[in-house]
C-alpha cells in the first residue's frame, strides 16, 4: 500500500511542472465565474513523499470512465483513479495555484490569498492565508481527520466550488469563492483582476559580418639584367 501511495503522488506531481521562461510586464484582465455541479468535482489532500498535504482538485469532465472513488469516513479516503488510465477528456486535475484561487463577494483575490493545508490537531484544515502575512488567515474545508492517504475535504458551508471565466469563456482555472466579504484587513481591493506574466521577445543575435582580410599582393622580384661582355677587337 505505502509503495502504491507513493507512486500515485508522483504521477500525480509529475505531471504538475511547469516551465517558465523570461517573465516581463504584466497585463491585467477582468474575470468573472460560472458556477458548476458541485457533484462533479471534489477537493483532496494529496500526501507529499517526505510529509504534508499539497491541495489537488479532480473533475469529473464525462462519464466515460470513473475519476476517483470514496471510502470510509472522518476522513473520506480517495483513491484517484485517473492515474491508472489516459485522463485525456474525461477527468479535469488542478494541482497548484495556476488552477485554483479564492473569490470572496465576487472578488478575485489570486494576488492577495494563498492555499495552503495545514494539519491541526488531528485534522487537515485547507486555509487562505494572506500572502504578506497581514490579516486573518480564513478556513476554508476541513478532511475531519487525518490518516495519511489521499483524503476528501469537504467544504465548509459557506464556501463552494465555481470556475474562472473571461468574456463569456469558461476556464480551467477553480475558485474557491463564498459570498462573504473578505476580512477588513484584506478588503475587496482586487478589482476581479490577476497580474497575467507576459514573456518579453528576445532579440535573436544577429552575426556580425567580418571583412574578409585580402592578402596585401608583394612586388615580385625581377632579375637585375647584367651586360654581355663583348670581344675586344
Amino acid at each position: 500500500m505505502k509503495h502504491s501511495l507513493v507512486r500515485t503522488v508522483a504521477a500525480l506531481a509529475g505531471s504538475a511542472i511547469l516551465t517558465l521562461g523570461a517573465i516581463g510586464s504584466a497585463k491585467a484582465f477582468t474575470f468573472d465565474e460560472t458556477e458548476i455541479s458541485q457533484d462533479r468535482v471534489i477537493v483532496i489532500a494529496q500526501p507529499r513523499p517526505f510529509g504534508g498535504y499539497q491541495l489537488l482538485i479532480l473533475e469529473q469532465v464525462t462519464d466515460k470512465r470513473q475519476c476517483w472513488s470514496e471510502s470510509g469516513s472522518n476522513p473520506v479516503k480517495v483513491d484517484p483513479l485517473l492515474v491508472t488510465f489516459d485522463f485525456t477528456g474525461i477527468c479535469g486535475r488542478a494541482t497548484d495555484s495556476n488552477g485554483f484561487s479564492i473569490r470572496m463577494a465576487g472578488t478575485d483575490l489570486a494576488l492577495k490569498y494563498a492555499l495552503t493545508l495545514e494539519s491541526v490537531n488531528g485534522d487537515v484544515l485547507l486555509m487562505g492565508t494572506p500572502v504578506d502575512y497581514q490579516g486573518k488567515s480564513v478556513i476554508i474545508g476541513r478532511t475531519n481527520g487525518d490518516v495519511n492517504d489521499f483524503m476528501r475535504i469537504t467544504l465548509d458551508p459557506a464556501w463552494r466550488l465555481s470556475k474562472r471565466a473571461y468574456q463569456g469563456r469558461t476556464l480551467g482555472h477553480f475558485y474557491f469563492t463564498t459570498n462573504e466579504p473578505a476580512p477588513p484587513e484584506i478588503g475587496n481591493t482586487a478589482g476581479n483582476t490577476e497580474a497575467i506574466p507576459q514573456a518579453i521577445p528576445q532579440a535573436i543575435p544577429q552575426e556580425i559580418p567580418q571583412e574578409i582580410p585580402q592578402a596585401i599582393p608583394t612586388e615580385i622580384p625581377q632579375e637585375i639584367p647584367t651586360e654581355i661582355p663583348q670581344a675586344i677587337p
